[in-house]
């Protein structure tokens, strides 16, 4: 007991309480990830309980029981506000990595044969390179060119299309293949087992621009952001297919959000050349012409981006310790062989990447597999703004952190959250695809070979800009589909 009622400690367990106070206020002020009520609220509080503290645990009396209990208080206050500090400073550090990227990066690699006699990059001198010269030729240009001044006596043969030169490749026409990587997957459509017969001997990484935000305030203005989910594994920044395109309309006015699915085979033309292709092609050319090209089929300004791949929708979901969404027909998935019920169904990672990816099991294919990935987005979104999020927010931190990328700004998130917080708003989630006919048709990123491509109804596009306006202009929407997370 007398070491509870030396006047040293009770003085060293009221500073601490003291200093960590003003840790937790000064934290959550400089991270402005809560309302500026909450602070002021907080800040009350704290200085409130601080007087009490000092009042009680320098009672007068030398072996009061009141002291003894109230530093324990402290001592147990100045913890929370520890581990409160901790948590704030970690979102503030998650946030700032979704927002730092600075460039992306497209990697061209010098491709040989398994068996190839060419071990590395010094015994490149003198080999004869094909390449695909109908496709990114401004990459192709940089490439050579680093080529030729690093490597030296080097033969080129050009191709038209990928067919071509895998065919040519695999009967020995030419020693290297030279590949930029974010066209790995269109190789692979071609030969499924490539990556298995080749290897990597030499590689280039360039670096390109970062993609601009058209910011508005997003507490009090409709903004439109573009969901792109890379059918890749591993590293964001890198450039490669969007597998899932989804433009996201939200009035944080009307607490409204619209889902506007792009079926991935999408044929329109290029932003960059008019060209026609499938959407989900203009992802190799980098963010910037996915964004510019879905402009143009919307006739609307995207303000941002979220960029996320295979690897961080497995992050995201794992630590959110699954996920339940609704499905209205039972099937089993084509990849896992996971059984789906009708009604709910709670999944875990490796359950809803396979989910969201399922469409042979659907007479309608890719426009199914289209409505599953809305009624995945609509699940996320309920559970990151329910109370439930507590319990895995320090994974979600963890996860979102290194998992996403976008060019909103760590302030407009904030801002984001912070309206959130104030508010509670329960959203009303519309969802809306846009429809086709299958088709085959020259795709440009293929050389100009046939592909499979969706040809959107006119009216199909014309009534998704119509439902867009809307938003924008603070009406309510109702689409035909409405939530399909129900």
């Amino acid at each position: 007991m007398k070491l509870f009622d030396n006047k040293i400690l009770r003085m060293v367990v009221f500073i601490i309480q003291i200093i960590t106070s003003i840790l937790f206020i000064g934290i959550a002020y400089i991270i402005a990830v809560f309302p500026t009520n909450y602070l002021i609220a907080a800040s009350v509080v704290l200085i409130l309980l601080a007087l009490l503290s000092g009042k009680l645990i320098f009672h007068k009396k030398e072996k009061s029981k009141r002291s003894l209990f109230m530093q324990i208080i402290s001592m147990l206050l100045s913890c929370a506000m520890l581990v409160g500090s901790f948590y704030i400073y970690k979102w503030g550090e998650a946030v700032d990595l979704m927002t730092s990227s600075d460039f992306q990066t497209r990697a061209m690699s010098i491709i040989v044969l398994d068996d190839s006699s060419i071990k590395n990059e010094n015994m490149l001198s003198g080999v004869s390179l094909g390449y695909v010269s109908s496709v990114n030729t401004d990459n192709m240009y940089t490439a050579i060119t680093t080529i030729n001044n690093d490597i030296g006596n080097v033969s080129y043969s050009g191709y038209g299309d990928f067919e071509s030169i895998i065919d040519d490749f695999y009967d020995g026409q030419f020693d290297a293949f030279l590949l930029d990587e974010s066209f790995r997957s269109l190789v692979e459509d071609y030969q499924s087992s490539f990556s298995d017969d080749t290897r990597v001997v030499y590689q280039i990484t360039l670096e390109e621009s970062a993609v601009s935000a058209n910011s508005v305030d997003v507490t009090s203005s409709p903004f439109l952001v573009y969901i792109s989910g890379n059918d890749e594994y591993g590293d964001l920044s890198s450039a490669s297919r969007s597998d899932v395109n989804m433009l996201v309309a939200i009035n944080p006015n009307t607490h409204q959000i619209l889902l506007v699915s792009i079926p991935r085979d999408t044929y329109y033309p290029l932003h960059m050349n008019g060209q026609y292709d499938k959407f989900t092609h203009s992802g190799l050319y980098g963010i910037q012409e996915s964004i510019n090209t879905l402009e143009d089929i919307i006739s609307e300004d995207i303000n941002y981006y979220v960029k996320m791949n295979f690897t961080s929708f497995i992050d995201v979901v794992d630590a959110l310790g699954g996920i339940t969404v609704y499905s209205p027909v039972a099937f089993t998935t084509y990849i896992g062989d996971y059984e789906i019920v009708e009604g709910e169904n709670t999944l875990n990672a490796k359950q809803a990447l396979a989910f969201v990816r399922e469409r042979k099991s659907f007479a309608d294919g890719d426009f199914a597999r289209n409505r599953n990935q809305q009624r995945m987005i609509s699940a996320i979104v309920k559970k990151v703004c329910s109370p439930s999020i507590l319990v895995s927010y320090a994974s979600v931190l963890e996860a979102v952190s290194n998992s996403i990328e976008t060019n909103m700004s760590t302030s407009e998130i904030n801002s984001l959250v912070q309206l959130e917080l104030s508010e509670l708003i329960s959203w009303d989630i519309q969802s809306y695809q846009i429809i086709g006919d299958s088709a085959m048709m020259p795709c440009y990123s293929s050389g100009g070979l046939s592909a499979s491509v969706i040809i959107a109804y006119e009216s199909s596009i014309e009534e998704a800009r119509d439902y867009i306006d809307q938003i924008m202009a603070g009406e309510i929407v109702e689409t035909e589909s409405g939530d399909l997370d129900q």
